[in-house]
């Protein structure tokens, strides 16, 4: 059951992660959300492993599986912990980047109604205006004329209608390209806030069926310890004094530092020989 839960994890999360856009901030959250919202899964197939470990105890094969399982779970908590900071990148750059072109494209588009707005104003009769609008005419701005009705309609008529037109068509091409309303914006954050706790909910899940090679304790009863390893302060003080060398002593596992209990409480060796019993 276990192996069955990673492997629909993990096709899950492939199938809508790949090709791979790591440069698109839409893929980015759309990818984190799948990886979260799925994540129950292999949480849930970590613990059926522990649970069959526990239940075999004489398993060996077993038991190599959940260890070499349980380690790969330190790397994937602390992924869970990376994707907290990434989401609020990811949200800040599609904001950033969706603004810009909203505001690129109204610009280019307040350009063109300007030209436009500018030959209609400047022309001094059907004819003319007739000219000045086919010369702006090009792949991406067409104008679209009916000869048949302009002489029928005076000149003045004629700009009035047209401006209209003119303003109008603007309006509705900027608010196509309009940035994201407040209300889409809210609903974003919301969405993005909610996948960043998860995430790290599942961080701490991972982490309590996760253990580190040569430890007795699960990952998750580390976390104290390595955080105040990773202290700025006690980091600080540590190189001020000069104690570097105790830091990572520190770091070594419970299993070495109880070796070397066990070892202190042995007796010394005299050279090979020892008194007859």
């Amino acid at each position: 059951m276990s192996m069955v839960l990673f492997a629909v994890y993990l096709v899950s999360v492939l199938a809508f992660s790949l090709p791979p856009r790591l440069l698109d901030p839409i893929w980015q959250l759309s990818s984190t959300k799948v990886a979260v919202e799925a994540a129950p899964i292999p949480l849930l197939g970590l613990g059926l492993l522990h649970l069959a470990t526990y239940l075999c105890p004489g398993d060996l094969q077993l038991e190599r599986r959940r260890e070499m399982l349980a380690r790969l779970a330190v790397p994937v908590s602390l992924a869970f912990l990376l994707i907290v900071p990434l989401q609020g990148h990811a949200i800040w750059r599609s904001y950033r980047l969706s603004n810009a072109v909203a505001n690129q494209q109204q610009a280019s588009t307040s350009e063109r109604a300007e030209g436009v707005r500018v030959a209609i104003e400047k022309a001094t009769s059907t004819e003319d205006l007739q000219k000045r609008l086919l010369a702006l005419q090009r792949p991406d701005l067409r104008i679209r004329l009916d000869s048949s009705r302009i002489p029928a309609i005076p000149l003045q008529a004629l700009k009035q209608q047209m401006l209209s037109q003119l303003n109008q068509a603007e309006g509705q091409a900027k608010a196509r390209f309009a940035p994201i309303d407040p209300a889409t914006a809210d609903r974003i954050t919301r969405e993005s806030l909610r996948v960043m706790l998860s995430s790290i909910a599942f961080a701490v899940g991972f982490a309590a069926c996760a253990q580190r090679k040569g430890q007795l304790v699960p990952f998750l009863v580390e976390w104290p310890s390595l955080l105040a390893h990773l202290n700025p302060l006690e980091l600080w003080r540590r190189a001020r004094t000069g104690r570097g060398n105790g830091g990572m002593a520190l770091r070594r596992s419970a299993a070495a530092r109880e070796a070397e209990f066990f070892e202190s409480l042995a007796p010394p060796e005299d050279g090979g020989q020892h008194p007859a019993a």
